[in-house]
């Protein structure tokens, strides 16, 4: 019988992101495809991560069992049961200074301190739970031979989105003690990386990149696409506020007008939480009868099946000056190689989609909705079998390509 070969490992990697399966919230995919990859392109990767110690935060189990089929040892923290532990997690404030993981920094010092970090090649952390890069500098402060990559997914000084005083005078102080201790810092936007920057032009940016956020190969169907009915047009994902599909009814309205031959044809489904009212509109009430169905939420690993089903994705941003995020959505929905139609105002979602070559215009922008609305439904109508997209820009979100990436980084440190 001859022996089986065991391929040496490329080496050690410790990831430590607070967000990680089962914990539901954005950043859980967005950290578990591209350190999946990382670790199927030959690395052994080790994990700290939290606890489901947080009741206000959902759990999704879909990702879990592939999570444990890809990561070794898999550690998880929970707050420190002592008198000042206690006290900050009763603390409405303290345990909520920068975010609903600050009660975990001295159970996460500890744990990387007792840990003997001297065997990873490098540690990987991962934003916006921002409270794990103070832990870090302290880690590093100890250790200051340790090889660190911070990963910003959302920009942290002058996130746009942050409203809490207390936290954006926390995010001030902290920021320039992370750029001082890493060694390596990563953006999957590059507004998102230019506006970090702008803060601090004596950080060199050699020691910066940006890397989009990844789509995971392994977590689509293999079978053959669904075959539907009616030409099935689906957003995935929450929508609240000024992230409303709104102008997307008023755009199909026009496009039936314009279009009536279309009407009865299309279905829009919803699938994750929409406010009643939002479905209540004028707009949404002209549509015909059936045109949209609000689906509800569904784990993650169900939402990549729907994407993958679908006969064409719509993306939908809020209608605002300037995106400075790159949603991790729209690379699953790359992933899905299925057409997407893009609501999108001017920053990295727009770039993308643009260099990808697809339909996409403005949230304001009915008009222009309506048309990039026409011109993926024709395409799905007459000519599916042509390519829709730069296969080659959208290769370069795959899980493979991501790791890479990464792997070029660990190499030069």
């Amino acid at each position: 019988m001859s022996k089986s070969i065991i391929m040496p490992s490329k080496g050690r990697i410790l990831l430590f992101s607070y967000a990680f399966p089962p914990m539901h919230v954005q950043m859980t995919a967005a950290v578990y495809k591209p350190m999946a990859a990382i670790a199927r392109s030959g690395f052994d990767v080790d994990v700290v991560c939290a606890d489901s110690f947080c009741k206000e935060l959902p759990l999704d189990h879909s990702l879990l069992p592939f999570a444990e089929q890809t990561f070794g040892q898999i550690t998880r923290l929970n707050p420190k049961d002592t008198l000042i532990g206690r006290f900050r997690t009763a603390s409405r404030i303290f345990s909520r200074i920068p975010d609903l993981m600050t009660v975990l920094h001295e159970s996460a010092y500890e744990t990387l301190m007792d840990m003997d970090l001297s065997k990873y090649d490098a540690i990987m952390t991962w934003s916006p739970f921002h409270s794990i890069n103070s832990v870090m500098v302290r880690v590093k402060r100890a250790r200051p031979n340790l090889r660190w990559i911070a990963q910003f997914s959302d920009p942290w000084v002058g996130n746009p989105l942050e409203v809490n005083r207390l936290t954006k005078l926390w995010n001030e102080r902290n920021e320039p003690r992370m750029l001082q201790s890493a060694d390596f810092v990563v953006h999957s936007s590059r507004y998102s990386l230019d506006l970090m920057m702008s803060n601090h032009p004596q950080v060199s940016r050699s020691k910066t990149d940006v890397i989009p956020h990844a789509y995971d190969e392994a977590l689509f169907p293999s079978r053959a696409k669904a075959r539907n009915e009616k030409i099935l047009l689906r957003y995935v994902g929450v929508l609240y506020g000024r992230r409303s599909p709104e102008p997307l009814f008023q755009a199909l309205a026009a496009l039936f007008e314009r279009r009536p031959d279309l009407q009865g044809k299309l279905c829009v489904e919803l699938i994750g939480s929409v406010p009643p009212d939002m479905l209540l509109t004028p707009a949404a009430l002209s549509l015909p009868d059936g045109t949209i169905r609000s689906v509800g939420s569904v784990s993650f690993v169900e939402s990549i099946e729907k994407m993958y089903d679908a006969d064409i994705l719509i993306l939908i941003e809020a209608n605002i000056r300037q995106n400075l995020f790159l949603p991790s959505k729209l690379s699953d929905y790359m992933g899905a190689r299925t057409p997407i139609v893009g609501l999108v105002p001017p920053g990295g979602s727009e770039d993308a989609l643009k260099q990808l070559g697809c339909w996409y215009a403005a949230p304001n922008d009915i008009a222009g909705i309506s048309r990039a609305l026409e011109g993926a439904v024709v395409h799905v109508m007459n000519r599916s079998g042509e390519r829709w997209c730069d296969e080659g820009y959208r290769d370069t979100f795959s899980g493979a390509h991501v790791a890479q990436r990464f792997t070029d980084i660990i190499s030069r440190l």
